[in-house]
């Protein structure tokens, strides 16, 4: 019997330890949380569900991967929430949100009719999912492809540069707490010969212990404008609202070298200014900024050069500007305006759109389409000539942000059919599937090339033969695009084919030995 008390003591001490312990890695797991290091807070809220559930940790781990921008494990976790139906508007609105973000339009939809019943602007985000669904088999106008300078981190936001870019990449040493990643640096990158890029990163007058990103170079006065944190001496100096904000900085370019960079002059403490472009004569300059007395979370502004200065701080307007956020401006050559927005009809995330100035107004901004955009985040864009450069969170990439090449996609004119080892196969008939007497469109010449510019406006079906090969069939032939108007098809050859061109290779070989 007084065992078994002294058992049961040992036990009781044992649990209460066990609370206790519990509790601390709350409280730190809450601490880390309040201050934004939501990586660790996430790690830690994880660790506690797998063994025991709790509403409130379920939100905050929710809302950790949302802050983290880890959409799919975001959804997972407020779904757990949604399906108790203990959501508020707010949590719905989120989970919306996400929805959205991961491409599943026809949930988001309904959950933004719910949101519909707390709040008008419910319909217009579900009137965004039938604008979504409606838009994304459309003809695409450009071709993506990976960069191959991404890194497994975050690559973001290029700047044409000399014989290159520069762009910014999660690869200092020093980790922002709240993404748990690198702080971004600027690097420059050149085009090699051997369709390779070197990759430098710039001086250390330029890139410091904090964010460095967003770059924009002027090549008409030399002078490179980028976002920076907001810091002191090597400390970062919090507003008001104990947010650490964005500066503009510029630093230029003389005798092949950046020199220390100055801040612009309507920098504040109080609200975040950055992702400038420029026009190509340097006289406008477009930033982003959560200025108070907008139109929603965050605008684009402008200012005029004057002088040596600048003009006063204006709002781009309601044509522009949304109730969401509009980020990451960029002028092309022609004066085309290119921005991101998350609350303008879109596919989810944050969509490319385009305006034009005409005269002393924009025109309404217009979707850029898929590929440029997806239900990810699409940002970042430059282009010149028809060519440029884009940033996206979209599945597929190397990290969490990649940089895509983009190039304006061409109507198809050319077939290039090819075998193996890429080898051309030359007299490959193409003819319609369905055509008068199959009569053919073309034949391949010896470098595997056929002409197929009087299809560009044909959606029927074609097919490729060529004797010793499977028949290819391409359906839709004039929705296609492409970077140069080619489409290269490759045939597959047949398996007695393959056979028989074994063995004649074996009579030849077998007559050169015995000569």
């Amino acid at each position: 019997m007084y065992k078994l008390k002294l058992i049961l003591v040992f036990l009781s001490v044992l649990v209460s330890q066990f609370i206790f312990a519990q509790e601390d890695y709350l409280k730190r797991a809450d601490k880390l949380y309040e201050n934004g290091v939501y990586s660790d807070a996430a790690e830690i809220y994880l660790t506690y569900l797998q063994q025991t559930y709790d509403y409130d940790i379920n939100l905050k781990l929710a809302e950790c991967y949302r802050e983290m921008n880890m959409t799919i494990e975001a959804e997972f976790w407020y779904e757990i929430i949604i399906q108790q139906g203990l959501a508020s508007e707010d949590l719905i609105l989120n989970y919306a949100n996400l929805l959205k973000s991961n491409g599943k339009y026809k949930s988001a939809k309904a959950y933004y009719l719910k949101y519909g019943a707390y709040d008008d602007e419910g319909f217009y985000l579900a009137s965004t999912c039938d604008w979504a669904m409606a838009n994304e088999d459309k003809t695409p106008e450009y071709v993506l492809k990976n960069l191959n300078i991404n890194t497994t981190g975050s690559d973001i936001t290029p700047t044409f540069f000399k014989k290159g870019i520069i762009f910014s990449s999660g690869g200092g040493d020093e980790v922002n707490a709240g993404t748990g990643m690198p702080f971004y640096d600027l690097y420059y990158c050149e085009w090699k010969n051997d369709t390779t890029w070197s990759k430098t990163p710039l001086s250390k007058s330029v890139n410091s212990k904090y964010h460095e990103a967003s770059p924009c170079y002027n090549p008409k006065d030399e002078v490179l404008y980028f976002t920076r944190n907001n810091h002191y001496k090597n400390r970062t100096i919090a507003s008001k609202d104990k947010q650490v904000k964005l500066e503009m900085f510029y630093s230029d370019y003389i005798g092949n070298k950046f020199y220390a960079p100055k801040p612009m002059p309507f920098n504040s403490k109080n609200y975040s200014i950055g992702q400038s472009t420029i026009s190509v004569d340097g006289s406008i300059l477009i930033f982003a900024s959560d200025k108070p007395g907008g139109y929603g979370g965050t605008d684009l502004y402008f200012v005029q050069k004057k002088g040596s200065g600048w003009s006063a701080i204006k709002n781009l307007g309601p044509v522009i500007n949304s109730g969401g956020d509009e980020l990451f401006p960029y002028l092309d050559p022609d004066g085309k305006l290119y921005f991101s927005s998350n609350y303008l009809p879109g596919f989810g995330g944050l969509d490319i759109f385009t305006a034009i100035r005409e005269g002393d107004h924009w025109t309404v901004p217009q979707n850029a389409g898929k590929p440029l955009n997806s239900a990810a985040d699409d940002f970042g864009v430059i282009m010149r000539n028809g060519k440029g450069f884009v940033t996206s969170n979209r599945a597929g990439g190397v990290g969490s942000d990649d940089i895509y090449t983009v190039s304006e996609a061409h109507i198809l004119t050319t077939l290039y059919v090819y075998g193996a080892n890429l080898k051309p196969i030359s007299k490959a008939r193409v003819t319609f599937v369905e055509g008068p007497k199959s009569e053919p469109i073309c034949e391949t010449d010896e470098y595997g090339m056929g002409d197929i510019s009087l299809l560009k406006n044909s959606n029927m079906a074609i097919k490729i033969s060529k004797e010793g090969y499977l028949d290819r069939i391409i359906y839709n032939i004039g929705s296609y695009r492409s970077n140069n108007g080619m489409f290269p098809v490759e045939m597959q050859p047949l398996i007695g084919a393959i056979e028989n061109n074994n063995t004649q290779q074996s009579i030849a070989a077998e007559q050169i030995n015995n000569n």
